[in-house]
């Protein structure tokens, strides 16, 4: 197959790499050959196709839960975590089947240029859509029950459901994570965060703080009622974060750190663990951001994800960073873009940056005529809060994993 070499007005290359202005890729299918100056690649492979678009590498959604994408809509926000749970669980029940939903949910994931994703799931009915759309990534089986019986039993169940599902298709992991402080047995999530790759929910709201570190309030309430003794129920640390931060590492997602203070925050960076920001489903929810300045001034990895339809209008990257960038306007628009470039915090290390020799997936995002000073900022604000459906000019494709 000839090499194709597309040229733009600006190309990106990924995190850290200034935006290259009259740039151009030379493709071999859909791998990388090389990308550089136009003239220059057009002297080694010839001429060039010419797009009105901005060139960047493909995007990482890295936390949703696709499985609750019937449920748009329908679960009120704006009043505390608890209450949205126990609206959720409500609405779970009653809704009827997922999987149309899933399959255009996914559908969407491609439109919003996304080719890995940080699935959480309950079932792993979300595998056959992700598969079906090439999106790579890892699906993190999530394990419920705060007593030691219920999170045996969980477990046992979690792993007769993968022994049905089989091996997943090349690109896609499926990984047992803990949900959170409040409703895995403390146990049993130490030991999953620690074998990881895993993914857990962390200091999304204040009243963990509390549960962790007084055992009282409305998680407490929350886990008496679920089936544990009162008499059971006992402090376990200072904050969500340090009770989940000893078994954390590289390979784990710490989901949301929006109450988080300055111990929380050292613990993090600490861990290794990459902090996943959902800012519009945190505003939705508990009308609260996390504290983008503070975590990057700390060093603490970042990503970014959309969580699920049920808390945020769509399943856009983007879109998630259009809202931080009017919340935190001071922040780069680059060093914003690339939270959605980690494909390696997703098990998808390829997605994110354009490599030579890589299948990264690659994206073209129409300019319309205009030729912005920033591409970044003009990705956000446009791309970002337009939810523009990107070209794809090539897909990503991984090697098969163990």
């Amino acid at each position: 197959m000839p090499v194709r070499v597309v040229a733009a007005p600006f190309v990106l290359a990924g995190p850290g790499a200034p935006a290259l202005r009259d740039g151009a890729v030379a493709l071999d299918g859909d791998r990388v050959v090389a990308l550089g100056p136009r003239p220059a690649l057009e002297e080694r492979f010839g001429q060039a196709e010419r797009l009105d678009a901005v060139v960047l590498p493909a995007l990482v959604n890295a936390h949703l839960h696709l499985e609750l994408s019937h449920l748009a809509g329908r679960i009120p926000g704006g009043s505390g975590l608890v209450p949205w749970i126990r609206s959720l669980v409500a609405a779970r029940r009653a809704a009827g089947p997922a999987a149309e939903a899933m399959e255009r949910a996914a559908a969407s994931l491609e439109r919003a240029g996304v080719a890995a994703v940080g699935d959480v799931t309950n079932t792993l009915d979300s595998l056959p859509p992700l598969a079906r759309r090439g999106i790579a990534g890892t699906l993190f089986h999530e394990v419920f029950g705060f007593t030691a019986g219920r999170a045996a039993e969980a477990m046992r169940a979690a792993a007769e459901a993968r022994e049905r599902t089989g091996s997943p298709p090349p690109g896609l992991a499926i990984a047992p994570s803990p949900h959170a402080v409040y409703s895995t047995h403390p146990p049993t999530l130490a030991r999953l965060l620690q074998a990881g790759p895993a993914s857990v929910h962390v200091a999304e709201d204040p009243g963990e703080r509390d549960f962790c570190s007084r055992a009282q309030g409305p998680f407490a309430e929350l886990v008496l009622q679920l089936g544990l003794a009162p008499g059971e129920l006992k402090p376990m640390a200072r904050s969500a974060v340090a009770a989940v931060a000893p078994h954390l590492g590289a390979r784990s997602l710490a989901v949301h750190a929006v109450d988080v203070d300055e111990e929380d925050l050292a613990e993090l960076r600490g861990s290794g663990a990459t902090v996943v920001l959902c800012p519009r489903s945190n505003l939705a929810i508990g009308g609260r951001l996390a504290d983008l300045p503070r975590l990057l001034g700390a060093g603490v990895p970042l990503a970014v994800g959309t969580d699920s339809l049920a808390s945020a209008p769509s399943l856009s990257p983007l879109a998630e960073l259009a809202a931080l960038r009017r919340a935190f306007p001071a922040v780069e628009p680059a060093r914003l873009l690339a939270l959605a470039w980690n494909g390696a915090a997703v098990g998808a290390p390829a997605v994110g940056r354009l490599s030579p020799g890589a299948a990264p997936g690659i994206l073209a995002a129409p300019l319309g005529g205009e030729r912005p000073a920033d591409p970044c900022a003009w990705l956000l604000d446009v791309h970002g809060a337009g939810e523009r459906p990107f070209a794809w000019l090539g897909r990503h494709r991984p090697e098969a994993r163990a």
